[in-house]
């Protein structure tokens, strides 16, 4: 039996979250000017709903919505596609070539359910996306301009599956770099070709690639274990297992009181920090929660059901020093924001002040005149 190697160092929980909490920009927020960096360090915010996504950088970054929307849309610094476990996200402009070629067709290949469900060959989704990336291009064009453009001459199935409300048929292509978001025209979505949308784009190779983001990752997440990247990346057959092989001199295993993980030995020594007191409200969704494959360090499973929702929802969470202690909601029309908080038990009382300054930040992102905040 192979003996298993002694960790390089016993950490505890906050000093877990303290490391978490400073690589994700939640302890200090990065300044404006940072916006794209800040956002590209962890990955990407989960943009299924996009208001949500705009108040994870807000969380992280001295910003307004604004702002975010002025980088997707105009300056190209962001960009908006489908990423990580399939889902929408937003994510820095320049790491997008890193992460669709981890994603590309060398690591992840319909399977037989999916392929049933739409109906469709795997042949067919191949040539569907390699057609509608030669559709794309700098000028934006609807779904239904899409589908007219590339289901011409196709089977009604085909042409079915690709009007899928889910992108089904469009996430293919938009992991192997041939489709991201352009901005909406009306109430209609938009798509554009990354490779002519962005202001540059560099190939990367799909094995070099899928090493890099697992360093990312670990970067920002660690400790962690290959299963729990694998959950955040996407569980796609090998990809933990090439990733953990391929950083093997790179990473150490630690101790998390009890716990066995694994972390960048270059971050060992930040890992070791005492922890930091903080108070963040993260918004819905926020990928500080989705990191793992399991929520059971953030929060006792008593209270699972408030913050894991049915149908994925993630509510958005009072965080104090890492640790999940209450949900929140909130409301902003011509009056104001109002900040509604249900905490898990009574709030000590420089919490609920962390609270409200926190509101007070979301509100200003927000534009918002004025900030109400009622604790139930």
């Amino acid at each position: 039996m192979k003996a298993t190697a002694p960790v390089a160092a016993e950490l505890a929980w906050p000093q877990v979250h303290a490391f978490r909490l400073r690589r994700h920009h939640l302890i200090e927020r990065a300044p404006r000017r940072q916006l794209a960096e800040a956002v590209g360090a962890i990955g990407g915010l989960q943009a299924q709903l996009m208001s949500a996504a705009e108040l994870q950088a807000a969380v992280r970054v001295d910003c307004k919505v604004d702002d975010v929307r002025k980088a997707l849309w105009t300056d190209h610094t962001l960009v908006k596609t489908w990423l990580m476990r399939g889902t929408l996200h937003v994510t820095r402009a320049e790491d997008l070539p890193v992460f669709t070629a981890a994603m590309s067709r060398r690591w992840i290949t319909p399977n037989n359910a999916w392929l049933k469900f739409f109906n469709v060959t795997e042949a067919e989704v191949w040539t569907l996306a390699d057609e509608i990336g030669a559709a794309l291009g700098e000028t934006p064009m609807t779904r239904e301009e899409l589908i007219a453009a590339v289901a011409k001459g196709r089977p009604p199935r085909v042409r079915e599956a690709l009007r899928s409300g889910w992108g089904g048929m469009l996430k293919p292509a938009a992991r192997n770099g041939r489709l991201c978001f352009g901005p909406s025209r009306g109430q209609s979505v938009t798509f554009v070709s990354p490779q002519k949308w962005l202001t540059r784009w560099r190939a990367a190779d799909p094995d070099a690639a899928l090493v890099e983001v697992a360093r990312r990752y670990l970067r920002v997440y660690g400790p962690a274990t290959k299963t729990d990247f694998a959950r955040w990346w996407g569980a796609w057959p090998g990809v933990g297992s090439a990733a953990w092989s391929a950083l093997a001199d790179d990473i150490v295993p630690v101790g998390v009181e009890g716990s066995r993980m694994d972390l960048l030995a270059a971050d060992l020594e930040a890992a070791r920090d005492d922890a930091a007191g903080s108070v963040r409200l993260l918004p819905q969704f926020d990928p500080y929660l989705l990191g793992h494959s399991n929520r059971d360090h953030l929060f006792d499973r008593a209270y699972s059901a408030k913050v894991s929702r049915t149908a994925g929802w993630i509510s958005a969470v009072v965080l104090v020093s890492g640790s999940v202690v209450g949900t929140w909601t909130h409301t902003n029309d011509a009056k104001g924001m109002r900040v509604t908080v249900a905490p898990f038990a009574n709030l000590r009382p420089n919490t609920k002040r962390g609270v409200r300054a926190c509101a007070e930040e979301l509100a200003a992102a927000l534009g918002a005149r004025s900030v109400e905040v009622l604790f139930v």
